[in-house]
């Protein structure tokens, strides 16, 4: 069942990103808990708001959080238009499967056409296969076209 993430369901989304983590510490950041359970916090609590800018759902199965995602909306400097910005979409990789994801982008993808979005984007920072088994997903249901970026360290 996909349901907002609301004040209640804090710890569990937190336990689920650290679960994450420790699976993937290969992603290039060095991680800071508190700076993104605060920015995690700010959007659970401008979606309770009701600002259809932040987005936060979670699929949950016999009640446990096994999947989510977290996005805010940006205006495009390009264009004037808005697209809605997946910032993590964290699953359980013993219990979710490839339809949890979806179920969570079919929710996010709802959410921004109701309130007039008409794009949106997801950028990986996992390695390079998992980031390409994502974008090959999202290609493949969405048809999603995909670009990429590069990251670099300043030494």
């Amino acid at each position: 069942m996909i349901k907002p993430i609301e004040d209640n369901g804090v710890f569990e989304a937190i336990k689920l990103m650290n679960e994450s983590i420790k699976n993937h510490n290969d992603v290039g950041y060095e991680r800071n808990e508190a700076e993104w359970i605060t920015f995690f916090l700010h959007i659970v609590r401008k979606q309770k708001e009701g600002d259809p800018n932040y987005f936060a759902v979670g699929e949950y199965k016999d009640e446990q959080l096994i999947g989510f995602l977290l996005a805010t909306s940006f205006r495009c400097y390009y264009n004037g238009l808005y697209t809605m910005d997946v910032k993590d979409c964290i699953v359980n990789e013993f219990w979710s499967t490839p339809f949890t994801v979806t179920k969570l982008f079919d929710a996010m993808i709802a959410h921004t056409k109701t309130h007039g979005g008409t794009r949106w984007r997801a950028d990986s920072i996992r390695s390079h296969h998992n980031s390409q088994q994502y974008a090959k997903l999202l290609k493949i249901k969405y048809g999603a076209d995909t670009y990429y970026s590069v990251h670099g360290e300043i030494k």
